[in-house]
């Protein structure tokens, strides 16, 4: 219903709020994240929070955004918080700011409560590389993460942020009920969580039980119980969590993990044995190699921090895993496979004294990127006599059905969550897809060669508990395309997509090949 005489109902009121409150957040975050481009120092970093701070409506000439106060703790004593914000001398909230491209430690947690709690404030803010709200529940151990906001424009719960933190709108029963209602919602995301886990787990329980009701109801006067259970039994349905495909900056990344995963996919493949030695040490395999040369570096830059560490080692090097990763990130992640080397003694610390691992999942593909970058570096690599060829050629080779082994180089798919390898034919650009391959059971609803892929697929594979299907021989397509498309059950370019272990695309790389034959 629309306004009359220049009225404004509630849901106008509403929506012009929401549109005012991400304007403001917009307007708050843009220098932010302009800070986070130029990896500016945590001083300067610093300054201009509080300079932002000051579009909420907080003023600094009133006193109300205190710098590095020195506030008493007993008789002698002083903490130190970066922010404090107060209104009419009361403390309202307290901010830890670290640099926008730092990793965020359970150590700033812990000190960003301690403030909360000596200074009897429900409230604390971490602002590094996102902006974090924590909140001290009465009687918790420790203070509730509520509101994790990435540094982006245009964020909702950014909007949220800037609504509640504004001056205007700041009142402590307010942020108490705010956070409280945060819980509940967090709450009720994991307990439907444990639900989409228990149907992911029983997907081929829940379903068809739930279709054989819906069958007989529908079909009950033409077909047996018997008739319909038996028809359902020779079908298999999984049920796939959306929310842990990889994001697309990460399949960028994921895209030069090469031969790791191409590898383990067939015991007929020939395997690479090669092994490297640091600086005229021992010949160690890939992955020691790895965590020799991240620990070399660390001892010859004591000073250097996680992120500078990071920066020299970044994660596109390895893949999805990335070459190091703090240990609070890994816990965060519940790696508890052998996906770090995570003893105490392999354990390493930067300037800060942040523990951090380094990862152990290296191949042939990505351990040539790694290669080119530690030379880059200065350090001396020589490699053993085996296989040497083919890691220096960045080729693999595999059986083919017939038996004879084919040179060519690999290439993979990651689209759908498949994990696909195949062998480009540069003579007439087939695509041989090879066994081991995880290609998903379910298609997508548009594709239109669904029950033909899904046969052809099914009948040379075996199913996987967690909806794949893991091809059991090689199998040839005669183009790109096509291939991709039966590797990830939906309409794709296989020249954009199919990539080799330097993430390059196969039109990257035959681009004017192509273009001479049209």
């Amino acid at each position: 219903m629309p306004s009359v005489r220049g009225e404004i109902l509630p849901n106008e009121s509403l929506a012009y709020n929401n549109r005012r409150m991400q304007e403001k957040w917009n307007q708050f975050v843009y220098d932010l994240c302009e800070a986070k481009n130029r990896d500016v120092d945590e001083d300067s970093y610093h300054s201009l929070i509080e300079t932002q701070l000051q579009l909420l409506g907080w003023a600094k000439w009133k006193g109300e955004i205190c710098h590095k106060p020195n506030v008493p703790i007993g008789n002698s004593k002083y903490i130190q918080p970066d922010i404090l914000i107060k209104n009419d001398d009361e403390a309202m909230f307290v901010i830890e700011v670290k640099r926008p491209v730092h990793t965020q430690t359970e150590r700033e947690r812990v000190q960003l409560e301690s403030y909360m709690r000596q200074q009897k404030m429900e409230v604390g803010i971490y602002i590094g590389e996102h902006i974090e709200v924590f909140y001290d529940r009465p009687k918790s151990k420790d203070a509730v993460s509520v509101l994790f906001i990435p540094l982006e424009m245009n964020n909702k719960l950014g909007a949220k942020f800037v609504e509640k933190f504004s001056k205007e709108n700041f009142s402590k029963d307010a942020i108490v009920e705010f956070c409280e209602q945060r819980i509940r919602d967090m709450q009720r995301q994991d307990s439907l969580n444990k639900i989409k886990e228990s149907l992911i787990k029983d997907a081929q329980i829940h379903i068809t039980e739930s279709l054989k009701s819906y069958l007989l109801d529908k079909y009950g006067a033409t077909f047996s119980e018997e008739d319909i259970s038996g028809m359902l039994a020779r079908l298999q349905f999984s049920a796939i969590d959306v929310d842990r495909v990889q994001p697309s900056e990460e399949r960028k990344q994921y895209a030069v993990t090469t031969a790791t995963n191409a590898t383990e996919t067939s015991k007929k493949r020939e395997y690479d044995h090669t092994e490297y030695s640091l600086d005229g040490g021992p010949f160690l395999k890939k992955n020691k190699f790895v965590y020799a040369v991240v620990s070399s570096y660390v001892s010859q830059h004591p000073e250097s921090t996680f992120s500078d560490i990071e920066k020299v080692f970044p994660p596109a090097l390895q893949g999805s895993f990335g070459v190091i990763r703090t240990m609070e990130y890994i816990r965060e992640k519940n790696y508890n496979g052998q996906r770090y080397f995570k003893e105490p003694e392999h354990v390493l610390h930067d300037a800060e004294g942040i523990p951090f691992a380094v990862s152990t999942q290296w191949g042939i593909g990505n351990i040539k990127i790694f290669l080119k970058a530690v030379r880059q570096l200065g350090f001396r690599v020589n490699l053993s006599s085996a296989n040497n060829s083919n890691e220096e050629a960045g080729q693999l080779t595999a059986e083919s059905k017939s038996g004879h082994l084919q040179d060519g180089p690999i290439f993979h798919l990651y689209i759908r969550e498949s994990k696909a390898h195949a062998i480009f034919n540069e003579t007439d650009h087939s695509m041989r897809i090879l066994k081991g391959s995880l290609l998903p059971q379910s298609t997508a609803p548009s594709y239109r060669d669904s029950k033909k892929r899904n046969a052809i697929i099914a009948a040379m594979s075996k199913p996987t508990k967690d909806g794949f299907w893991d091809l059991q021989q090689d199998y040839v397509l005669k183009s790109p395309s096509t291939a991709a498309s039966y590797c990830a059950g939906r309409s794709a370019n296989g020249w954009a997509h199919w990539i080799n272990d330097e993430g390059q695309s196969l039109d990257d790389i035959y681009r004017s090949e192509r273009s001479q034959l049209k």
